[in-house]
């Protein structure tokens, strides 16, 4: 079997993903609060299935409808519904599809492909690169997911980071294994990874996050929203602070303005209407794995200081890494949801405890006095 990311993927999670956020982290008190409990009737719908025995990165896209796109990293996959990882297939990425938008009263729907009878990536192009999804956005009665393209190295971890693919799915309101499949052309711009965090509409524009991938820096590219309807992301705007509009990085060496520092691969952004701002959310470090939140008055900034809401009971077990921290406002039943994953360095604890490597929802409010925000 190979083996999960957990187990190769510590130091680049860690390092490259998170960072050394320690020293500074929470400095800041923000003014509105976000409190959070654990939500176990909302995340017993990740157990649903007694063939998809545990995945993470746990992404939500929400497809309309009262059905939500959910996006998963490695997972295993036990066709035979033992119940044993042990002799379940490792894909590399799966999805589930939810019905309903409450996930105490919803349905989930997993799925991934098939060949030669054994379980594989839902997407998958072969070869030595594989994808690790990073976002989507229904357009119209599409849908565009980014994914984190990966391939084997000759390095002290085996693989690397090589950019991103763009995948076009022209029928997302049928079942997954009716889905057809489109790889769109993605341009690659100096390492960055582009579908980090959370697509989004605004101002006639598809605005998408990019991570950098030798460090922790954020940065904005967009289309046009008439080309992204059309699937054209051939010419990426990337914003800098020195132009009005966006910048082509293909006319020269120069580099776009990050957005935002200490970011991460996986964060989720929305705009909360009580707050009048946008709302990040993202876990910390290996040292500080809280979930923290921070805000803008716009997507290009700036943003405040992170600041922790929640500490996962998880944080400090032998062997346990918490991470993939994210907010999913699509999903009802609590004023807000966010989900994060438990993962463990000990390879043989993977496949015995059944209590980890599953998403953990929670749900949350905002306290604050109004009044004062507006202020």
């Amino acid at each position: 079997m190979t083996k999960p990311r957990n187990f190769f993927f510590v130091f680049f999670l860690f390092v490259f993903l998170s960072g050394p956020f320690s020293a500074g982290f929470c400095a800041e008190a923000p003014a509105w609060r976000i409190q959070a409990e654990p939500w176990p009737e909302a995340g017993a719908i990740f157990h649903s299935d007694p063939r998809w025995l545990g995945g993470d990165g746990a992404t939500s896209v929400d497809l309309g409808d009262g059905r939500v796109l959910w996006l998963f990293g490695d997972s295993f996959v036990d066709p035979a519904g033992t119940g044993a990882r042990s002799s379940s297939a490792f894909v590399r990425n799966t999805i589930a599809v939810q019905t309903g938008y409450d996930p105490t009263a919803a349905s989930m729907q997993f799925a991934w492909k098939t060949k030669a009878g054994r379980p594989v990536a839902f997407f998958d192009k072969g070869g030595d690169t594989w994808y690790w999804p990073a976002s989507g956005i229904l357009l119209g009665k599409r849908l565009l997911v980014f994914l984190m393209v990966v391939r084997a190295a000759d390095n002290a971890l085996g693989f690397e980071a090589s950019g991103w693919k763009a995948a076009w799915i022209d029928n997302p309101r049928d079942a997954p294994d009716r889905w057809n499949l489109t790889w769109l052309i993605s341009p690659q711009q100096q390492g960055f990874v582009v579908g980090a965090g959370t697509p989004m509409l605004e101002n006639g524009f598809l605005q998408v996050f990019a991570a950098d991938g030798g460090n922790r820096d954020v940065y904005m590219v967009r289309w046009p929203e008439a080309a992204a309807r059309a699937g054209t992301l051939t010419s990426p705007q990337w914003w800098a602070e020195s132009t009005a509009g966006g910048m082509d990085m293909r006319k020269g060496k120069a580099r776009p303005t990050p957005v935002f520092k200490e970011g991460q691969m996986e964060f989720t952004v929305e705009y909360h209407p009580r707050m009048q701002r946008y709302l990040r959310v993202q876990t910390g470090d290996f040292l500080n794995p809280c979930l923290a939140f921070s805000t803008a008055p716009a997507l290009i900034g700036p943003w405040s200081s992170a600041a922790c809401f929640f500490s996962p009971p998880e944080q400090g077990g032998p062997d346990l890494l918490i991470y993939a921290g994210k907010s999913h406002p699509m999903l009802t039943g609590a004023d807000m949801v966010f989900s994060y994953v438990v993962n463990t360095t000990d390879f043989d604890r993977i496949f015995s405890d059944m209590t980890i490597y599953f998403p953990v929802l929670l749900k949350g409010r905002i306290t604050g006095d109004t009044t004062e925000q507006s202020q």
